[in-house]
């Protein structure tokens, strides 16, 4: 059906259910996945792995956190060893937060467990349940791709 038929009413509750079951799917394999780290920590891997080295206030703005909420998250996970602080050669009295090779493996665990759960479940639908995904997908990247050029 062209754009121009569809109702408001249409597409928000399409963006509304598409929003929950997407929300609830990623949730699901974040929490099943997790590998002992908090939902926060894994995010800050996660940013620090997509933006290479950030200041602290930086990573909290990036995370929506307030920064001593980033330092507590910060601290953790400098005491696992998956991330690092290094002085700013520009302004001494400020640190980056870097992932270390440890934060990277984990990441890549991390979604290697994510992967083989999604996978298991994928393992039992049926045929045609599995060529609408297939179907989709293409969509769901555009989407995507759409919803990033608004950052």
């Amino acid at each position: 059906m062209p754009s121009a038929q569809k109702s408001a009413a249409e597409l928000v509750e399409l963006a509304t259910d598409l929003r929950v079951a997407a929300g609830r799917l990623l949730r699901r394999t974040r929490a099943a996945a997790a590998g002992g780290l908090t939902p926060s920590q894994l995010a800050v891997l996660t940013t620090l792995e997509e933006h290479g080295q950030l200041r602290l206030g930086e990573l909290a703005h990036r995370e929506g956190v307030a920064p001593p909420t980033m330092s507590r998250t910060v601290d953790a996970l400098l005491l696992l060893g998956l991330v690092a602080r290094r002085p700013d050669p520009a302004d001494a009295r400020s640190t980056f937060v870097e992932l270390t090779t440890a934060g990277r493996a984990v990441i890549r665990r991390t979604a290697d467990r994510r992967t083989r759960l999604l996978a298991e479940h994928l393992r039992r639908l049926s045929t045609a349940e599995l060529r609408a995904i297939r179907d989709v997908l293409p969509v769901l990247h555009r989407l995507a791709d759409d919803l990033g050029s608004d950052e």
